[in-house]
C-alpha cells in the first residue's frame, strides 16, 4: 500500500540518517523563532474582531473617522454611598478639574460640565456649582438626571455612581500612550478621593483593549508552560520512562515555540484567536510523538536497534501523522476564505502552523531516537503501563462492538439526524463583553454602568443632509424627525443631537435658532462637534442600548434602522460598534457553519485520496460528523446559542477529531492479519490502537484544559467546546467506526491483501 503520507513522512529519516545535520537546521530555525520572539506583537484593535471588506464594516470605520468614537474614549466610573456628601462632593469636583490637566487628555464631561439653557443675556451658569450648595441633594439629583445633554447617563438615580468621560488627544492614540492616560487618571483619582468610601474604576473600550491584550501576553506565557507540563507528565505517567518522556515532549514543545516564534519573525500580532495556535501544535505534537513513540518501543522490544526502530516508526506511523495533520489543516485552510480578517488570518496560521509542527515533531524525534533512545531499556515497557493495561479494555470494547455492530448503527443513524436538528436550531449568540472576564476591572466596571446608567454600548445614527448647513432650519428638521422617532423606541437610551440642542433651547428650528447653535458651537472643543456633525455633510445622532446577545441586540438594532429611515429616508446609516458586532456575527456564524461544512468534505476527500479508496471516506463521515452534532445538541440541551468561537473550535475539533480515525485505518491495513476474519481484525486493530488513541485523547484533552485558567471567555469556552468533540470522536473512533466496518460497511472491509481491497468473502 503507497505510503498514505504522500511521501512526506521521510523528512523524519533526516534525523535518522543525517541526526546532527538535522540538529544544525532545526537549532536554525529555533534561532530564528529565538529573534521572532523579540518581535512579537498582539491586536491592539477590539474593531479587528470583526474587520474586513463589508458595507457594514466600511460604514463603521467611516463613522469612526467622521465622528466622536467611543472606542477612543476613557471612561472613570466612580461609585460609593457617600458620593453626594459635602466632603465627598467637593473633591469629585477637584477631579473634574484636575483630570483635564492630564497630558493627552482634551475633553472631560460629567455632570460637573452640564450648563443651564442658554438665555442670550448672559455667559450660561453651571449647572451644579453653587456656592451654598456643596452637596448632591435630591433636587439636584433630579435636575441633573433630566439634564437634555445625557444627565440620565451620567448619574445614577440613587446617587451612588458617576461617570467621567475622557477624551484623548489623539482618536487613534496607540495603546501605549493609552496606557499611561489610564495610569495617570488612576493616579490622579487615587490622590483626591484617599480617605473616602467611594472608588474609582477606569473602563471603556480602550481600557477592554488593554485588558485583552494583558490577558493575550498572560495566555501566551501560561496556557504554553502549563499544556508543556501536562503534556510531560502524562507522556511519563504513560511510558513510565523519563527517556520516554523526553522522546514526546521535546518535539512537542520545539514545535510550538517555532510556530509562535514564526509569528513574530513574520510581523504577523497574535490575535484573540491565533492566541490558542500555539497550544494546539504543542498539544497534537504530543499526540504524533506518542503514536511514534510507541512504535519505535515496540520495535525496540523486537530486537530491533535504535536506528531501525526509528526508521520503522517514521515509516509505518509517519504517514498517519502527516495525514492527521493536513486534515486539521485543511479544516483550518476552509476558514481563510471568511472575509472577516481575523478569521481568515486564523485558518492561514493554524493550517501552517499544524502542517509544520508535525514535520518538526517527526525530525525531532528520528534525532532523538537515534542520540538518546538508547537509554530507553526494554526493561522499561512492561505489563504496569498505562497503554499496556489499557489493551484489555480497549479489547473488550472492540468485542462489543462487532458483537452489537447492527443495534449500533441502528442507534447512530438515529442520533445523527437528531442530533443534526438540534445543531440545526441553534441561533447565533454574541455580544461584545464576551471577550473579556467579568471579573477584569475595567469589564464589570462597563457591566455596571450598563445597568446603573442606561445602556453603554453605542449606536450611531448618521443623517445626511447633503449641501446643507447642519444648522440651517431644513437640516435641523431632518434631525428632529429622526430624533424624535428614535426615542420613542423601548430599549433606546436618550438621544444626543443637534435636536437635542434645540430642544434645550426651547425655540423653533429657525434662522435665529440655527444662529444660536452656531453660536454656541463654536465655543466648543473640536472634539466636542464632531459629536453632533461631521466635515463632509452629515449629522450624528448618538444612543446606547444595555449589552445583550446578537439574538436580541440585532432585533433591537433592525428597529432603530427602521424607524430612522421611515423618519429621515433611506440614505439614514445605522452603524457604530454595537452594530457592527451583532450583524457581522451573525453573518459571520452563518458564513462559518458553512466553511465547518467545507471542512468536513475536505478532510473526507483528503482521506479519500490518502488511502485510494471512496468506501473508506464514507465510512468515515459519520464517526466524525457525529461528535460535532453531539456538540451541537448539548449546547442545545443547554439553552445556548452557537457563538463565533463555538464554531471556530468545532471545525478545528473535527479536523483533530480525524486524526484519531487515520490511526485506526493505518493500523487495520497496515498491521492487520490477513488470515483472520474481518471481525477478529477489528478486535485486535482496537486492542492494539485503542490504549495510543485514549492515551493521545486524554493528552490533548487535558492541553485543551489549560484554557479554562485563561480570563478570557473566547478561549475558554474554544477549548470546552473542542474537548467536548474530541471525547465524543474517541467514542466515534473506537465504537462507531469498527461498528460501521462490521456492521454496514461489512462488504467493503473484508480481506485485504498487498495493499489493495479484496472481493467480499465470507466469514
Amino acid at each position: 500500500m503507497k505510503s498514505i503520507g504522500f511521501g512526506l513522512e521521510r523528512v523524519g529519516l533526516l534525523g535518522v540518517v543525517q541526526p546532527w545535520l538535522a540538529a544544525v537546521l532545526l537549532g536554525l530555525l529555533v534561532g530564528v523563532a529565538g529573534y521572532g520572539f523579540t518581535k512579537v506583537t498582539f491586536d491592539e484593535n477590539l474593531r479587528n474582531v470583526f474587520g474586513g471588506s463589508t458595507k457594514e464594516f466600511a460604514n463603521y470605520l467611516s463613522a469612526t473617522r467622521e465622528f466622536v468614537d467611543p472606542e477612543s474614549e476613557l471612561i472613570v466610573l466612580v461609585e460609593g454611598d457617600s458620593l453626594g456628601k459635602p466632603e465627598t462632593f467637593s473633591s469629585l469636583r477637584d477631579l473634574q478639574f484636575e483630570l483635564q490637566f492630564i497630558d493627552g487628555i482634551v475633553d472631560v464631561f460629567s455632570f460637573f460640565a452640564l450648563r443651564e439653557a442658554p438665555t442670550g443675556n448672559s455667559d450660561d451658569a453651571p449647572l451644579v456649582v453653587d456656592d451654598t450648595i456643596d452637596e448632591l441633594t435630591g433636587a439636584r439629583v433630579a435636575r441633573i438626571r433630566s439634564h437634555p445633554l445625557l444627565g440620565s447617563r451620567l448619574l445614577s438615580a440613587d446617587a451612588s455612581a458617576m461617570v467621567y468621560v475622557v477624551t484623548p488627544e489623539n482618536k487613534g492614540a496607540p495603546l501605549a500612550a493609552l496606557r499611561v492616560i489610564k495610569a495617570e487618571i488612576e493616579l490622579v483619582a487615587g490622590e483626591i478621593l484617599a480617605g473616602s468610601d467611594v472608588t474609582a474604576t477606569v473602563t471603556g473600550f480602550p481600557a477592554i483593549r488593554i485588558g485583552i491584550v494583558d490577558i493575550l501576553v498572560r495566555d501566551q506565557r501560561v496556557l504554553n508552560s502549563i499544556a508543556a507540563l501536562i503534556g510531560f507528565v502524562m507522556s511519563l505517567i504513560i511510558f513510565s520512562s523519563l527517556t520516554a518522556a523526553i522522546m514526546t515532549a521535546v518535539p512537542s514543545i520545539f514545535s510550538a515555540m517555532i510556530v509562535a516564534g514564526g509569528l513574530g519573525a513574520l510581523g504577523m500580532p497574535i490575535t484573540v484567536m491565533t492566541n490558542v495556535v500555539p497550544v494546539l501544535v504543542m498539544i497534537l505534537g504530543y499526540a504524533n510523538s506518542m503514536h511514534l513513540c510507541r512504535a519505535w518501543r515496540l520495535r525496540r522490544d523486537a530486537g530491533g536497534s535504535p536506528v531501525e526502530a526509528a526508521r520503522y516508526s517514521i515509516q509505518t506511523i509517519g504517514p498517519a501523522c502527516i495525514l492527521a495533520s493536513l486534515t486539521t489543516s485543511v479544516a483550518f485552510l476552509s476558514l481563510v476564505f471568511s472575509d472577516v480578517r481575523i478569521v481568515s488570518d486564523f485558518g492561514w496560521v493554524g493550517a501552517f502552523g499544524v502542517f509544520f509542527g508535525a514535520l518538526v515533531v517527526l525530525a525531532l524525534h528520528g534525532f532523538l531516537t537515534v542520540t538518546i533512545g538508547r537509554y530507553w531499556k526494554a526493561g522499561e515497557t512492561n505489563a504496569s503501563t498505562v497503554l499496556v493495561w489499557l489493551g484489555g479494555p480497549s479489547a473488550a470494547i472492540g468485542r462489543f462492538t462487532v458483537n452489537h455492530a447492527r443495534p449500533i448503527n441502528a442507534l447512530v443513524f438515529l442520533l445523527v439526524p437528531i442530533f443534526g436538528a438540534m445543531y440545526a436550531v441553534l441561533q447565533p449568540a454574541y455580544s461584545i463583553g464576551e471577550n473579556l472576564s467579568k471579573s477584569y476591572p475595567a469589564s464589570a466596571a462597563l457591566v455596571r454602568i450598563d445597568e446603573q446608567l442606561g445602556g453603554s454600548y453605542p449606536i450611531h445614527i448618521i443623517v445626511p443632509h447633503d449641501n446643507l448647513a447642519p444648522t440651517s432650519p431644513e437640516a435641523l428638521e431632518a434631525i428632529g424627525a429622526v430624533h424624535r422617532a428614535v426615542a420613542k423606541i423601548e430599549g433606546v437610551g436618550t438621544p444626543l443631537s443637534l435636536w437635542t440642542l434645540v430642544e434645550w433651547f426651547g425655540d423653533a428650528t429657525d434662522s435665529a435658532s440655527g444662529e444660536r447653535l452656531e453660536q454656541m458651537i463654536a465655543h466648543l472643543a473640536p472634539t466636542a462637534h464632531q459629536r453632533f456633525y461631521g466635515a463632509k455633510g452629515g449629522s450624528l445622532i448618538s444612543t446606547s442600548i444595555r449589552e445583550a446577545s446578537t439574538a436580541v441586540t440585532q432585533k433591537l438594532i433592525d428597529s432603530i434602522e427602521t424607524t430612522a429611515r421611515a423618519a429621515g429616508g433611506e440614505e439614514v446609516i445605522v452603524t457604530g460598534v454595537t452594530v457592527v458586532t451583532a450583524r457581522e456575527a451573525t453573518r459571520t456564524i452563518g458564513n462559518l457553519n458553512f466553511s465547518l461544512i467545507g471542512a468536513v468534505i475536505s478532510g473526507l476527500l483528503v482521506i479519500l485520496v490518502a488511502f485510494r479508496s471512496w468506501r473508506i471516506a464514507v465510512t468515515s463521515v459519520v464517526p466524525n460528523v457525529l461528535p460535532l452534532l453531539g456538540t451541537g445538541a448539548l449546547l442545545f440541551f443547554l439553552g445556548g446559542g452557537i457563538q463565533f468561537t463555538g464554531v471556530l473550535a468545532l471545525t478545528v475539533a473535527f479536523g483533530i477529531a480525524v486524526d484519531g480515525t487515520i490511526h485506526y485505518l493505518n493500523y487495520f491495513y497496515q498491521f492487520g492479519n490477513d488470515s483472520k476474519s474481518l471481525h477478529e481484525r477489528l478486535v485486535e486493530t482496537t486492542r492494539r490502537i485503542g490504549p495510543q488513541l485514549i492515551g493521545t485523547t486524554a493528552v490533548i484533552v487535558a492541553g485543551m484544559a489549560t484554557t479554562q485558567t485563561s480570563e478570557m471567555p473566547t478561549v475558554v469556552l474554544f477549548g470546552l467546546l473542542a474537548a467536548t468533540t474530541l471525547l465524543i470522536g474517541l467514542v466515534g473512533d473506537l465504537v462507531v467506526l469498527p461498528a460501521l466496518m462490521a456492521g454496514g460497511a461489512k462488504r467493503w472491509f473484508t480481506q485485504f491483501s498487498n495493499g489493495r481491497l479484496t472481493a467480499p468473502t465470507a466469514e
